[in-house]
Formats: structure tokens, C-alpha cells, sequence
């Protein structure tokens, strides 16, 4: 079967998980993937840094359709986990449906066809194209665009800048003047590698973190060979981890048995500092907001290494640079041969750099600057976006689970209320009323405002207007309960045949194809008197 045309954009874990229900879930196998990228992987092929890794456990930070029992260890490091993607990849089929080095600029609906035109431009010719389709997926994922840098007179710097996100693996670091800017996950993660290798490091951080330890055993040939031979075992011991991961969210919360829960973690936090960071930083190293505000940061040795003297830790801004000079917002003057920032990713923007235009000749900016920042239905669907659906998008971000289980429950989300709509003859386009996607909107920011996210730090999760547009106020496994049944009147469906529920009930049985080849291979048999098991086998190769 081929069914509708469908172009994704994004060969990351969503764009991974979005080919598997088109072509195993729903024999949908006319498709396309376009990644910017020279190879699929997403955010795990292109962040390269000096140990970078993942704080999700690895048997939940796994596909639920390819488990994986030969995990190295608890919480997987970038080479192992980009391994798992393409192998992936390669277990599906989907590479040939992968075109990689292209780039999407946008995509417009044309009302009148009733299809997306999507361009394109392939980075290896510099050629721009477009492309035809029903359906148009974004896979981009949100932690995909480094933050530009914005510091007055980074111009003018002598030395080398790069973002964490895309490391400069041929800058020699020891011996050299390096200034960090940032203290996130991703400088923790690095950092104490550039200490070790002899680099000269002066970190800029305007705000402390919470830290906390980051145990990670490493699985025995024993336990791999019970996930990998022992029926239940690995889907057991994945269970366990969601349901325990999802409890944190109780962390996050305004309640009162929420708050002594908080206390007591923050002050676990506070005396795990105290015992492994040097005095003179613990009182810069103290927050001054509640836990979870921002993302928490399970240390890999980050505290352990500000006791090298090769590490300065300079709880300050930057006001700008000169020439080879940083001058911090004190007035501080730091000298340098390379700056790196580690100052996170535009995700507030999501579909960066993409221009998507509705129906309505309405961009999806604009109508976000209308709603003052992103929305959507189930943060999926976009109203007036016929056939379009948004993988990670608005208020779908677990702050606290695997957001590779909530990309499957989108892409599942997805392939119920768009992708088997269409291909059942239910409808030529889908799309969700206005009023469904507002009344999910506001019952997202309700939610919201009774977490710690909308403590008032400064965090990744607050837009421009103040509005958390990121994250997702429940428990993943409600989220996963809020999207398992699609709710019809909640979408227009437009252009159907009055036999499409006659068409889903032939395919839940099996395709018409099959059917078909076993009535035939029957009739074939009965009059023959030669029914035989490989009749079906072969009646059904024919029609495929």
C-alpha cells in the first residue's frame, strides 16, 4: 500500500518514530524524510561536545518497538545512542526513504489542490526545489537551532567562537584561554573534559544551578543476557523506570506535600555541593529559586573539577567584548583564544527556520504572535493547518520523563487522527477546529501556573510574553492517556467517501489485498483439490 503522500521533516528520534507508524503501523510507504544533516540521528548526530550524554536511562530513552538489551550502561553517552538510531533506522527499512543534506525553507497549503508544495534546497549543490504532498509532518524537534550569539562586539573577538552544539573538534584546547558562557547540562557535561585535557577555563554564569549526583552503573553481561533472553525481563524493568521517572513530576508541583517533597530534595542538592564544589563557590552555587524552575543538572563531575586551579567560576554576564577581551558586566577583563557557548538552543522558535503557511495565507508565526506564543491542539495540531502535524510541538515537553516516549505518543497521535483518517476515506484533509485547539491552549496554561515553572526564574521554558510554551503540566502517562483516542468533534474533516468506515473495518481485519488473496487462494483450492498453504503466500505476492 502507498497511501497518501507524506513529507517529514527530520531524521531525529521523532522522524524515526513518525516513519514506523506510517510504514509498520499503517503499510503507508509513500513517504519522504528530509534532514538537514549528513546523517540521520538528530540531536545525538550533531552534538559531538566531550561528553556529551543523555541524564534519561537508557532502556526508557529507547523506542518501545526496538528495544535494546545490550545497553552499555544506565545513561548512554552520544556515540552509543546515535549507534541505536541508525540501527534503528536500518531495522525499519527507512533509510532509502531518507534523503539527507536537504534543507526545508517552508511549506505552503494550496487550497485548491488540496496539497502541501514544500521547499526545499539540497546544501550539497546549493539547488532549490519543491516538492508535492498531502501531508506535511514536522519532526524538527526543539533542541535542534543553537542560540545566536547576541553580545556586543563578538565581531570583533581575534580567537575562535563555537556553540557546544556544534564543537570545534579541531581547536587544540590544552594550554589554551577558554571562556565558557553558560553553566547548563551541556557545560556540565564538558567542561570537566577540557579541565582534564590542561585548558585555562573562565566560566560565566549568572545563575546557579541545581546539582545533583549522577550515578551510572553499568549493566554486567548477566543483566544483558536477562533483557536480552529472558521473556518480560527488559519490558519490566522499562516499566518500573517510567513509572518512577513519572513520580518526579510530584517534584514540580505547588501542593503542599509537593513543597516538603522539593525541600527535601533541594536540600540533598545543597549539602551534595557543599561536599564536592570548593568553599569559596558555595555560596554562587546556591539557587535562589525552587527546584525544577530550571532543568536540573545530574553532575558527571562538573563540582568535583572547580577545585582544579585551572578553573575560574565568575557568577557574572558579559557586557562585551574587545578584540581578544572579555569585559564582564563588573567590568571584569578577561583575555582569551576561544570563547564556546554553551547558551542552549531557540526553543521558543519552533519550526526554526521553516516558514509554514495555512489555508488562510497565514504564516504559523504569525498566528503565533497573535496567540502570543506557540499553541497547539494536543501539542500536535494547528487550526487552519489542514493535514499538518507538529511533532514536539508546543506544551508537549516532559520535563521530567523521555521525550522519546511522548514522540512515539504524538507520532501514535498522529497516525490515529490524521494519517488513518485519510487513508480509511474518511476525509481528504483533516485538520482541528479553532475552538478545540483554544480550549486545550488555556487548559495547558491553567495547569501550568500550580508548577514550579512558573516560579519566575529565568528559564528556557518562558517566551518573550512570559508564557511557558515548552512544557507539559501532567504526568507523561497522562499525556499518553489524553491522546489514545482521538476525539472526533474535535476536528473538521473534509472531502470523505460515505464508505470509510466500511474501508476501516476491511482494514482492521486485514488490508483489501489480503482478503482478497485468501478468498482466491479458498475458491482456487475447493476446485482444484490442491489447498495448500503456500497458495496464500503466492495469490498474495501477486497482488502486492
Amino acid at each position: 500500500m502507498s497511501g497518501p503522500s507524506v513529507i517529514i521533516i527530520g531524521a531525529g528520534p521523532s522522524g524515526i518514530s513518525m516513519a514506523y507508524n506510517l510504514k509498520q503501523k499503517t503499510g503507508v510507504t509513500n513517504f519522504t524524510i528530509y534532514d538537514s544533516a549528513a546523517s540521520p540521528g538528530g540531536v545525538w548526530h550533531l552534538n559531538t561536545y566531550p561528553s556529551c550524554g543523555c541524564d534519561v536511562y537508557s532502556h526508557l530513552y529507547s523506542f518501545s518497538f526496538n528495544l535494546e538489551s545490550q545497553w552499555s550502561q544506565e545513561l548512554a553517552d552520544q556515540p552509543e545512542i546515535e549507534r541505536y538510531m541508525n540501527n534503528t533506522v536500518d531495522k525499519l527499512g527507512i533509510r532509502p526513504h531518507i534523503h539527507t543534506q536537504v534543507e526545508c525553507a517552508g511549506a505552503a497549503w494550496h487550497n485548491d489542490k488540496q496539497h502541501w508544495v514544500v521547499r526545499l534546497k539540497d546544501l550539497k549543490t546549493g539547488l532549490s526545489f519543491t516538492r508535492q504532498c498531502d501531508v506535511f509532518i514536522s519532526c524538527v524537534g526543539a533542541i535542534s537551532i543553537p542560540k545566536d550569539i547576541n553580545i556586543p562586539g563578538h565581531e570583533s573577538f581575534t580567537g575562535t567562537i563555537w556553540h557546544s552544539a556544534r564543537w570545534n573538534h579541531d581547536f587544540k584546547v590544552a594550554g589554551k584561554r577558554i571562556a565558557v558562557i553558560g553553566n547548563g547540562c551541556s557545560a556540565s557535561q564538558f567542561v570537566p573534559r577540557l579541565v582534564e585535557a590542561g585548558a585555562n577555563i573562565v566560566q560565566y554564569a549568572r545563575s546557579p544551578q541545581w546539582y545533583h549526583p549522577r550515578p551510572n552503573h553499568r549493566y554486567t553481561s548477566l543483566e544483558k543476557f536477562s533483557f536480552a533472553w529472558i521473556p518480560g525481563v527488559m519490558r519490566a524493568y522499562r516499566l518500573w523506570l517510567f513509572l518512577t521517572t513519572d513520580s518526579l513530576l510530584t517534584t514540580y508541583l505547588a501542593t503542599g506535600k509537593a513543597q516538603n517533597v522539593r525541600a527535601k530534595v533541594e536540600a540533598e542538592s545543597i549539602a551534595y555541593m557543599k561536599a564536592t564544589a570548593p568553599k569559596k563557590y558555595h555560596q554562587i552555587l546556591t539557587p535562589n529559586y525552587p527546584l525544577g524552575c530550571k532543568r536540573r543538572v545530574f553532575d558527571p563531575g562538573y563540582l568535583a573539577c572547580l577545585n582544579a586551579p585551572n578553573i575560574e567560576l565568575l557568577p557574572e554576564g558579559i557586557d562585551h567584548i574587545e578584540g581578544n577581551t572579555i569585559v564582564s558586566s563588573s567590568g571584569k577583563r578577561h583575555e582569551f583564544d576561544a570563547i564556546i557557548l554553551a547558551t542552549g538552543y531557540k526553543v521558543q522558535e519552533f519550526l526554526t527556520p521553516m516558514e509554514i503557511v495555512g489555508d488562510e495565507g497565514r504564516s504559523l508565526g504569525q498566528y503565533w504572535k497573535e496567540t502570543r506564543g506557540a499553541q497547539a491542539y494536543r501539542g500536535t495540531f494547528v487550526s487552519h493547518f489542514p493535514n499538518f502535524a507538529i511533532i514536539f510541538g508546543p506544551n508537549s515537553f516532559p520535563a521530567h520523563n523521555s521525550v522519546i516516549f511522548t514522540a512515539e505518543v504524538q507520532c501514535e497521535f498522529t497516525r490515529k487522527a490524521l494519517i488513518e483518517p485519510l487513508v480509511n476515506g474518511r476525509a481528504k484533509t483533516v485538520s482541528v477546529s479553532s475552538s478545540a485547539e483554544n480550549l486545550d491552549a488555556q487548559s495547558v496554561q491553567i495547569g501550568l501556573k500550580k508548577t514550579v515553572w512558573e516560579a519566575g526564574c529565568s528559564n528556557w521554558y518562558l517566551n518573550e510574553w512570559g508564557r511557558n510554551t515548552a512544557s507539559y503540566p501532567g504526568y507523561a502517562s497522562s499525556y499518553w492517556l489524553e491522546t489514545l483516542f482521538p476525539k472526533a468533534q474535535d476536528f473538521v474533516f473534509s472531502g470523505g467517501s460515505p464508505w470509510w468506515r466500511f474501508n476501516a473495518l476491511l482494514r482492521a481485519v486485514g488490508n483489501k489485498a489480503s482478503i482478497f488473496a485468501i478468498t482466491t487462494a479458498l475458491i482456487y483450492g475447493v476446485k482444484t483439490g490442491k489447498l495448500r498453504l503456500d497458495t496464500f503466500a503466492k495469490l498474495r505476492s501477486l497482488v502486492f
